[in-house]
């Protein structure tokens, strides 16, 4: 059963539980560039907007400020501002779909054909009471031309295609990011693979699967720092 969204309300997360499966988001991957941009304007002290994060099934799932939340992350921080709205799985993909497409770095092609796949699968191309948006209102709305519409859609929707028929109607380079000391070599393995479970964690939005593993994570770090005193040292 899918649910309304709620009204949107204010409200600090901690990043390291976003969810940002690529169900959430239609680029291919984040630019490096802009989250070093983004990170050195929010040193000299610039503000930028919140995060939107979609509740979805008890999940936050991040839908717009990918670079964002990389260049907070990059600078240490550990929480962020965010706009939180609940809603379903499908209305969350349409959101982060959409606010690729209206701001923030442009699309590129193959990334602008991700998001109507997104439109078509979300259902964004129907009208109300059974009636369907023309490929030229669909192709504004994707920013465009209907041709292509029409090409995208009879390569990945071969069945929507036939029932459509004919058409009806700056950069401030890396230095002003903070550098953190390289760990030690024999901890390397273990940090990658601490590495990967988190990518896991952030890339699943199964509620039973990221309570999993935060149980396991729970257990283990109770195993290690059990009782543990810091050596002292010789100096």
């Amino acid at each position: 059963m899918e649910h309304l969204p709620s009204a949107p309300s204010n409200s600090t997360i901690v990043l390291a539980q976003l969810c940002r499966s690529p169900e959430f988001q239609v680029r291919s991957k984040l630019c490096q560039s802009t989250i070093h941009r983004y990170a050195a304007a929010m040193k000299a002290g610039q503000l930028l907007p919140p995060l939107s994060v979609a509740l979805v099934d008890g999940v936050p799932c991040l839908v717009d400020g990918y670079h964002r939340a990389a260049a907070m992350e990059l600078l240490g921080q550990d929480t962020a501002e965010a706009v939180v709205i609940t809603t379903s799985k499908l209305e969350a993909q349409w959101m982060a779909a959409k606010a690729n497409m209206h701001h923030g770095l442009p699309l590129k092609s193959k990334e602008l054909r991700q998001a109507f796949r997104v439109y078509i699968r979300t259902g964004q191309h129907r009208k109300g009471r059974g009636k369907r948006k023309s490929l030229r209102e669909i192709g504004q709305e994707i920013g465009r031309s209907h041709n292509t519409i029409r090409n995208w859609m009879a390569r990945d929707f071969p069945k929507l295609a036939k029932e459509y028929g004919q058409e009806h109607g700056n950069g401030l380079g890396d230095e002003a990011i903070p550098r953190t000391p390289s760990p030690p070599a024999d901890a390397q393995p273990a940090l990658v693979r601490l590495a990967l479970v988190r990518q896991v964690f952030q890339t699943t939005s199964c509620p039973h699967a990221r309570e999993a593993i935060r149980q396991a994570l729970h257990e283990l770090h109770g195993e290690l720092l059990k009782g543990w005193q810091e050596p002292e040292s010789d100096f």
